[in-house]
């Protein structure tokens, strides 16, 4: 027979302050809602892509405008561009659902 003194500490206590990890799916991430995008922005973009030598409906397309708008700031029209602003504003309301 083996001493008491040898025998190892055999414990039954529970321990309560460890949290069971939980298992499962992760909570899902509340996508950002789209902002208006800027009009001087997209002006800018519209005439970078425009220098790349892409047409008029692809860059309406890609950018999400109406073919009017881009078109307004390819012709620098002073008649046509003086309410380009307002409408671009409008439309990004639409696009939006604002």
């Amino acid at each position: 027979m083996v001493p008491d003194e040898k025998l190892p500490e055999i414990s039954v206590e529970k321990k309560v302050s460890e949290e069971p990890k939980r298992v499962g799916r992760p909570r899902a991430v509340k996508p950002e809602e789209p902002k208006p995008r800027k009009w001087e922005d997209v002006a800018k973009e519209i005439q970078k892509l425009r220098k790349v030598g892409m047409s008029v409906p692809r860059i309406a397309e890609k950018l999400e405008l109406t073919y009017g708008i881009v078109n307004q700031i390819m012709l620098r029209s002073y008649k046509m561009t003086a309410n380009t602003k307002k409408v671009f504003e409008r439309h990004e309301a639409k696009r939006l659902g604002l």
